[in-house]
């Protein structure tokens, strides 16, 4: 091995080793994340991919991350811990798919393939999102796999040496990982339609190329899409009704844009440093800075449309990373090359200055985001680790005292029904089709602008309604409900928000936790 790539493979594992352990610090798996586990649960134990058993609803929008974690429990093994590994896995390859694909537009490898990888391992998102026990990472890897594969895939047809479009099976998985998928898929076959017209003069002729790629991805995605129209009723999935129908996302989604700038100033960088990198053999550059221009904006666009999210750190922005990363690198390198030649020690100089200053930010970043706090109707991941913590130690609790036929309504539907296997009603209508088909969205906070009728809650005779959980220092009291009697109970291993402490030792105080519990036959 020559010495060239020595140091660009030591520089790859020193990226990926960085990554690792920044992705360490968040080590967090939130409510949300529960929800598919607990789908992967009944499928594994029941054979019914569902929320409750004998109920058919779609209330999960990641069909191959929860068919992993189906895979994680069918081997005995625990989601919590796996779903953390798994993801910090699928970031970490996306890290050698970003560098696998510098080195091929570049036309040879070098120790310059190191630093697009090195931008997404030392950015806040980026890192979180490899844990938190959502589809992100999945999501993020199978996308960047897609458009890389694909630009790769022109440039050797138009070098006279067509390859196979895996591409095509790689949107098909994205698609099938996350909705958003299938706008990857369509804006990828835009910009290879508005391709072949400027080629072919306003003529419009796919090559066979063009419609094994169209084959590759109908095929796989087709057959997904006509098994869960059938198994589930309905075209779209059931999270999509409960979110639609709300106004005034905009001012939510533009802040949550401006959030992830704000995080990541490399982003900044993206637009003026792709610009400045010079063209190269077979209009490779255009393609890939046309491509990624448009998926950012278009996909960007489509996250203020929806609201964003109300987790922090921007996790629907996190697939969008690896392409700007790149042109920023390529952007960087063009720029920085010749000095390289000329003044190395000077640029060494100004390459540590960058480095301390983004590792200062970067620090400054993940300290917030881990304090636990809600602002703007946004949860820092301090506070969903400490929520989820909370959660945990209620759904053992109830694992354990509430009898296999109970039934509970809560609005976290997560992690409380997971631990407790007791038949759930969603609240906020996610796995619940009739809440999400016929009651008015109000709000704009993504994800909850929709809630079950008391009236509906009535009908269905929950054994606990619980609500919001909200664990307190003193024994609390509850209003009156008809039908059902006030629970108080103090939980050991049951923590507080640390914000609500009013004294010391209430910190390390077993908390107390009140519900109803239904008394009416």
């Amino acid at each position: 091995m020559s010495k060239t790539a020595l140091t660009r493979w030591g520089l790859l594992a020193v990226v990926a080793l960085g990554f690792w352990a920044h992705a360490a610090v968040f080590d967090f798996v939130n409510d949300d994340a529960f929800i598919s586990f607990r789908y992967a649960d009944n499928l594994v134990r029941h054979g019914e991919l569902v929320f409750n058993v004998n109920e058919r609803v779609e209330g999960y929008t990641n069909f191959l991350w929860t068919l992993l974690m189906a895979g994680v429990l069918k081997l005995g093994l625990d989601p919590v811990p796996w779903s953390k590994w798994l993801g910090m896995a699928f970031a970490a390859a996306t890290l050698f798919v970003v560098a696998r694909f510098t080195a091929r537009t570049e036309g040879q490898a070098s120790p310059w393939d190191a630093l697009a990888p090195a931008l997404l391992a030392g950015s806040p998102a980026f890192a979180c999102w490899a844990t938190g026990g959502l589809e992100t990472a999945l999501f993020t890897f199978t996308s960047t796999a897609a458009w890389t594969t694909y630009l790769l895939e022109r440039q050797s047809a138009v070098a006279g040496r067509p390859a196979r479009p895996w591409s095509g099976l790689w949107l098909a998985a994205a698609a099938m990982t996350r909705p958003e998928g299938m706008l990857l898929w369509g804006l990828t076959g835009l910009h290879r339609l508005v391709e072949l017209l400027w080629t072919q003069r306003g003529r419009l002729r796919p090559t066979r190329q063009d419609w094994s790629w169209g084959f590759f991805f109908a095929v796989p995605f087709g057959a997904y899409y006509a098994w869960r129209w059938h198994y589930y009723g309905w075209p779209f999935p059931n999270t999509y009704y409960v979110k639609t129908g709300a106004k005034n996302f905009w001012g939510p989604g533009l802040r949550y844009l401006w959030s992830w700038f704000e995080a990541h100033p490399f982003l900044w960088m993206a637009p003026l440093l792709g610009a400045l990198r010079r063209e190269l053999p077979g209009g490779r550059m255009l393609r890939l800075q046309t491509l990624v221009g448009l998926i950012t904006v278009a996909l960007a666009v489509h996250v203020v449309r929806v609201g964003g999210d109300f987790m922090a750190l921007q996790r629907f922005l996190v697939p969008l990373m690896p392409g700007l990363a790149v042109l920023v690198a390529l952007g960087l390198r063009t720029a920085l090359e010749p000095a390289l030649r000329r003044a190395p020690r000077r640029l060494a100089v100004g390459a540590l200055l960058f480095a301390g200053l983004s590792a200062g930010w970067t620090v400054q970043v993940d300290r917030d985001a881990l304090r636990v706090d809600s602002q703007g109707g946004v949860d820092s991941i301090g506070w969903l680790a400490m929520f989820a913590e909370q959660c945990t130690v209620i759904g053992k609790w109830l694992e354990t005292q509430a009898p296999p036929e109970a039934s509970l309504a809560i609005t976290a539907a997560g992690i409380v029904p997971y631990y407790s296997r007791l038949k759930t009603l969603d609240l906020l209508g996610l796995n619940d089709e009739w809440v999400a088909h016929n009651v008015p969205a109000h709000g704009n906070r993504p994800g909850h602008t929709k809630s079950a009728p008391p009236a509906y809650v009535e009908e269905k005779k929950v054994t606990y309604y619980i609500g919001h959980p909200d664990p307190v220092a003193t024994r609390p009291r509850g209003g009156g409900r008809a039908g059902y009697a006030w629970r108080a109970v103090q939980i050991p291993g049951l923590r507080i928000d640390p914000r609500r402490v009013r004294r010391p030792e209430e910190a390390q105080q077993d908390a107390w936790w009140g519900y109803w519990e239904r008394t009416a036959p």
